[in-house]
């Protein structure tokens, strides 16, 4: 029998890399076989739909070493039968990419299903203990093990920096994902010392003012990417706009949300390489509306520009002069997503910002905006210049439900070859005979996904449902979430 050399079978594997029925084949052809596709099937194992997850787990608590078994016991835990008779033939989490909390939450649930709404709860003291000694025991075994781990995220109040192996485990961190509901300002503190290669970081319910979070933003070497999640309701930090600035020399993607006010803008001039904006204002709506902070970021938004930026998503800011960033983005963006609330609609705003998509961004991909029905104009002319489009949505408010036929006949005559996706959302009307003349005319062009959300169906009739339907069985509609 003619063997294949293992740099061959090692390209197959990863080739099969997301096919889990097939790497499970490979498992069974003989031992080789199996000690090169096992680290790959478990490099992320919660990733495969058919896995049962509670076999998953069961193998991890197989793995908890005698003193953690001897010791969960004492304090009245019930671990299952097997683990005690029956040890895994691999160290599985040696071969772990990532941990997520579900992880943890999974062994535990497993362990103690009959307790799990108390311990959920922390409605007993007892259990409650059991939760936190049970977590603490799971934690150790993973960063003793997990020798190859590059995303964690960071949801305990346990000390994790202090466990066995924790050096090991951050420093090669990549990605990092941390919950202040849980984080301390010592933990960050000393994260600082071993986590300083992260190039991905993520805060969620963040706090800007708090010391360790700005000594470990400051720690990072590397950082690309980050987001922000803002809680509510806090005053504007200053120090972590500093600290943002110090390290915007490889910052390419920033993600704030849901609201922008808690964070000075001065940063925003230093990003000379960012590529992917995302600015969410929905809370920041609510909380700050007009204030002090959000015309700071009017005037930044106005006059800072991105000349790599690729993806610019900006959602429920008030009417800013945004577009401006189209103007200055040096026709590279490929992706845009601009939705504001109903009291901000305006004619005016929506033609300019139509205008400069056009003119500036000839690469363009994927569009979302807000439009008015005066603006069809500008549209034509969009359509025209973007001759790389391939997706395009649309919403409008239309309260007079004025019938929009026209809108798909500029569709038709000016849409570039490569637009197969229109989505339509809000009060978009259109006639039933203009429906079918816009899909009759598009039998000769590439199959379209075709999807329109109705804010009010008053108007919509049976016929609709059986235009689209016809012409979804012709297959010249691939798609759509119309009556179907």
């Amino acid at each position: 029998m003619t063997y294949l050399i293992e740099d061959c079978l090692r390209i197959i594997f990863t080739k099969l890399q997301n096919d889990s029925s097939s790497l499970y084949s490979c498992i069974l052809v003989n031992r080789f076989w199996c000690r090169m596709t096992i680290p790959i099937l478990w490099k992320n194992p919660l990733a495969f739909k058919n896995i049962s997850h509670d076999k998953f787990y069961t193998t991890i608590i197989n793995m908890l070493p005698t003193s953690s078994i001897k010791f969960l016991v004492e304090n009245n835990i019930v671990l299952p039968s097997p683990i005690i008779s029956r040890r895994p033939l691999f160290n599985y989490l040696s071969f772990l990419s990532q941990i997520l909390p579900g992880f943890i939450d999974g062994i535990i649930n497993l362990l103690i299903k009959d307790e799990i709404s108390d311990l959920m709860n922390f409605q007993n003291i007892q259990n409650s203990y059991k939760l936190i000694l049970l977590e603490q025991e799971i934690y150790k075994l993973f960063i003793n093990n997990c020798k190859n781990i590059i995303s964690f995220h960071w949801q305990t109040v346990l000390p994790l920096f202090q466990f066995p192996g924790s050096f090991t485990y951050f420093s090669k961190l990549y990605s990092l994902i941390i919950d202040f509901q849980c984080i301390n300002s010592l933990t960050l503190n000393n994260m600082a010392q071993i986590c300083q290669n992260i190039g991905d970081l993520k805060l969620l319910y963040c706090n800007g003012n708090n010391p360790g979070l700005i000594m470990l933003v400051d720690a990072q070497k590397n950082l690309r990417s980050l987001l922000i999640y803002f809680k509510g309701g806090q005053k504007q930090c200053t120090q972590l706009s500093e600290v943002i600035e110090r390290k915007a020399g490889k910052l390419t993607k920033l993600i704030i949300k849901p609201s922008i006010a808690p964070i000075s803008p001065k940063f925003l001039l230093s990003l000379k390489y960012l590529k992917h904006l995302e600015l969410n204002n929905d809370h920041g709506y609510e909380y700050y509306n007009e204030g002090i902070e959000m015309q700071e970021w009017r005037k930044y938004l106005s006059i800072v520009s991105f000349p790599e930026l690729q993806y610019l998503k900006i959602s429920y800011l008030p009417n800013y002069d945004d577009y401006k960033l189209i103007e200055k983005s040096h026709q590279g963006l490929l992706e845009i997503n601009i939705c504001r609330r109903y009291e901000y609609q305006d004619s005016v705003y929506t033609c300019k910002l139509i205008k400069a998509i056009a003119k500036y961004c000839p690469k363009i991909k994927k569009l979302a905006i807000d439009v008015e029905l005066e603006n069809l104009d500008e549209i034509r002319e969009m359509l025209l210049n973007c001759s790389q489009l391939k997706t395009i949505d649309l919403s409008a408010i239309n309260e007079k439900q004025i019938i929009c036929d026209k809108l798909l006949e500029i569709i038709i005559d000016f849409s570039p070859k490569s637009l197969y996706k229109f989505s339509f959302n809000g009060y978009w009307i259109f006639s039933v005979e203009s429906l079918q003349t816009f899909f009759e005319n598009w039998r000769n062009k590439f199959p379209i996904k075709f999807y329109i959300s109705f804010s009010d169906e008053s108007w919509v009739t049976e016929e609709y449902g059986i235009i689209l339907k016809k012409y979804l069985d012709e297959g010249i509609i691939k798609r759509t979430n119309f009556f179907c």
